[in-house]
């Protein structure tokens, strides 16, 4: 016996579903999730700029170091 046509429709639909993109549901956007908060110091902050690291000046003889 032959299956009707509404269930060769529904067998062709599986087999090809990722060519046509039947029945496929579309990506949604996953929320950013917020991480921790940092609470830093002055003192931290600075450091990661890079404030107490030494600074130099191009002079006469060379570099020389300029602390603040």
């Amino acid at each position: 016996m032959r299956p009707d046509l509404k269930d060769q429709i529904k067998e062709w639909k599986r087999e090809h579903r990722e060519v046509t993109g039947f029945g496929q549901k579309k990506k949604r956007r996953k929320k950013a999730e917020k991480g921790k908060s940092e609470h830093l110091s002055e003192y931290e902050i600075k450091d990661l700029m890079g404030y107490y690291e030494p600074v130099y000046k191009r002079g006469r003889g060379g570099a020389w170091r300029n602390g603040r």
